[in-house]
């Protein structure tokens, strides 16, 4: 049967082993999977027509087992989309890498079968210019994830840019300020929001709510498309070219989520992934669903040191005794979620659990830690409610998880009050700490430092409104939150020892005179761990670790005290002629919490606030003044708080450590973040 309009078109038997539309050497292969007994057509369709204009039949002779495939010589698909027409439906190829229709977030679909099409891929010839790719190691990465619309769709930026891959391009001064330098970005390939409705035969009525949009996009997707919904632009290939180009540039990298359900075939899910490293450049992806073939993804060739973190792997039997000279493998982690939100709740029996967890950093493969992701509170809703609150999902808040480790402060929900206010700040501040001074990668969920709110909803999977959107005004109105975040998170990447790229010995095995790492309590070197202990020092020594110029780092220690009550936490002495100085304190909100050089300086202990964490640096004592002649009554020194001499210890009360911290703020005024 001759082809309108390519007349010279041959057609013949296809190649069964290449899924999907693919460009050969003299024309197109087409391939799909269907059962061995259906009626299976190839519908070619003009871009400007409403109706296929051509319909060919894959019969017995074009089908290998399930595959079914045909090979059109010399077409030209210049202005051609295509489907497949199977047992009398229209079918989307799985493999399309562009599908046209659909470029509305959350359009109802309409009764027009062919409106939704499939397009032939035309990224060749992009120019990616002098592109360099990151190629940051997990010990350096601080990860930040988003969803590509809500996370701009309230933005301050062009109406037309909100909630598109360019609007994340218009993000990138913001990252770069707040100290991010990989992305990952939650599914951004072709999924179906909304689901095609189908009559009812009269016999089963399915489950589910009129209008309801699959928001975050976990299903069954188009794996090698770019989402159309998502594009400022007509062309998705090419806007997210731009995209990824710009994050290089801005030395940002990018993960992409992907999720495959039990049913996805494990040789197309590996072929998206090499599709998107070949053709797109990111840097890496997260592997979700049961249907995720994590053994074909870590041993694949094409895909050698990109970057694949999943819920769990086995890199033992990857390995087998050979490790590379990277790590490109990393678990999500959500015991570190479960155990230090029970620590930051103040929670018993916990300093043995976050002892792990904030050493936890496997030589073979990284590991993510976070307290917070779409799937549940985010950081503000956890220190805010009690309760889930989910009824506007139309579920009668019977979905979401009922266990989210939280913990209001007192009152469910937004507050006026200010000693409220104050003791959530706090707890934020905390969390904060948690995740940035543990060992492993932290991941940062997009808005958490701003305190965006999805008003005690856990489970925003269909709130394609502002209740999944981040609310940018968070900017103004916890502009001392995000201060405090910037500066947590250069002070980690200032100092190396707080992310190493292989695990702690808590020895000293390079006979530096101290262990790498070692926990402390209300004694030097003795961790309390009864049940009833709520705090846990942490000393990281620096002559393991070098800053860029090849010097030995500093001496580090991170107070945790989630008691409700004052503690003095004992501080490793340290070598001749240095002494601890704070530089943060989470309880002090009269400023950002840092203190730079002008912190109060401590030798044998330090009193942490309720619910605090503070880090302390080691530094050179200053040296004595030179005592001046004169007659008359000599002027004694004041001892510093924490010389540990018995007869200079002052009554602890509850106000000593805001007068300190009020003392440091003084001193401090505006300490530079180069300072940590």
């Amino acid at each position: 049967m001759a082809i309108p309009g390519n007349k010279s078109v041959v057609v013949t038997s296809g190649y069964p082993l290449i899924l999907g539309a693919t460009r050969m050497a003299d024309g197109y292969n087409f391939a799909v999977e269907a059962e061995e007994d259906s009626e299976v057509f190839l519908l070619l369709y003009r871009k400007s027509g409403k109706e296929p204009f051509y319909e060919l039949l894959l019969d017995e002779k074009y089908r290998t087992g399930r595959i079914f495939s045909v090979f059109l010589k010399k077409l030209n698909v210049t202005n051609l989309e295509y489907n497949f027409k199977i047992n009398g439906e229209i079918y989307l190829d799985p493999c399309a890498c562009r599908i046209s229709g659909r470029e509305r977030f959350g359009e109802v679909w309409t009764e027009d079968l062919h409106k939704v099409r499939c397009g032939f891929w035309s990224g060749d010839g992009y120019d990616w210019e002098d592109e360099q790719t990151p190629e940051t190691d997990f010990g350096d990465m601080i990860l930040y994830k988003v969803h590509v619309r809500g996370y701009t769709k309230q933005a301050k930026m062009a109406a037309g840019l909100r909630g598109t891959f360019s609007g994340l391009i218009q993000m990138i001064p913001y990252w770069q300020e707040l100290g991010i330098n990989t992305v990952e970005l939650m599914p951004a390939y072709e999924f179906m929001e909304v689901s095609r409705l189908k009559e009812s035969d009269g016999l089963v009525s399915q489950r589910g709510k009129k209008d309801e949009i699959n928001y975050w996009g976990y299903g069954n997707g188009y794996y090698f498309a770019p989402k159309s919904a998502y594009c400022a632009t007509k062309d998705p290939h090419k806007e997210f070219c731009n995209m990824i180009k710009a994050f290089h540039k801005a030395g940002i990298g990018c993960i992409m989520e992907m999720y495959f359900p039990a049913e996805a075939n494990p040789l197309m899910a590996l072929r998206a992934l090499q599709f998107w490293k070949q053709n797109y450049h990111v840097d890496g992806f997260h592997v979700l669903g049961q249907g995720a073939p994590l053994d074909l993804i870590m041993k694949d060739g094409l895909l050698a040191g990109t970057k694949v973190m999943a819920d769990g792997m086995d890199t033992a039997a990857l390995y087998k005794n050979h490790k590379g000279n990277k790590r490109s493998f990393a678990e999500y982690n959500l015991g570190f979620l479960q155990d230090m939100r029970r620590f930051l709740k103040s929670d018993e029996d916990m300093v043995p659990a976050v002892q792990y967890r904030i050493r936890h950093n496997p030589d073979d493969h990284g590991v993510i830690n976070y307290i917070t992701c779409q799937d549940g509170f985010t950081l503000n809703d956890l220190v805010s409610y009690n309760y889930k609150h989910n009824e506007a999902n139309g579920e009668g808040n019977n979905d979401g998880c009922s266990y989210n480790y939280s913990w209001n402060c007192g009152i469910e929900g937004p507050s006026r009050k200010q000693w409220i206010r104050q003791m959530r700040e706090r707890q934020m501040r905390a969390a904060f700490s948690m995740l940035l001074f543990s060992q492993g990668v932290p991941m940062i969920y997009g808005g958490d430092e701003i305190g965006n709110s999805q008003g005690g909803n856990n489970n925003a999977y269909c709130q394609d409104n502002p209740i999944g959107w981040i609310d940018w005004r968070g900017l103004r109105k916890n502009a001392s939150m995000l201060a405090f975040v910037k500066k947590a998170v250069a002070l980690r990447k200032a100092h190396p020892v707080l992310h190493m790229n292989e695990s702690m010995k808590e020895a000293d095995y390079l006979g530096k005179g101290f262990p790498d790492m070692s926990f402390h309590g209300e004694r030097a070197w003795f961790c309390n761990m009864e049940n009833t202990s709520r705090m846990i020092g942490v000393m990281l020594c620096g002559k393991y670790a070098q800053l860029p110029d090849g010097k030995e780092d500093d001496f580090l220690y991170v107070g945790f005290n989630f008691h409700w009550e004052i503690r003095n936490m004992a501080l490793p002495t340290l070598p001749e002629g240095m002494e601890w100085k704070k530089v943060m304190d989470t309880g002090d909100l009269t400023c950002d919490g840092f203190y730079g050089e002008n912190g109060l300086a401590y030798e044998r202990a330090v009193e942490v606030g309720p619910r605090t964490v503070v880090v302390l640096k080691g530094v050179k004592k200053p040296e004595p003044e030179k005592k001046l002649k004169s007659k008359g009554k000599k002027n004694g020194n004041v001892p510093l708080e924490g010389t540990g001499k018995a007869d200079d210890k002052a009554e602890v009360s509850g106000n000593t450590v805001l007068e300190n911290a009020n003392a440091e703020r003084r001193s401090s005024g505006n300490a530079s973040v180069a300072s940590l």
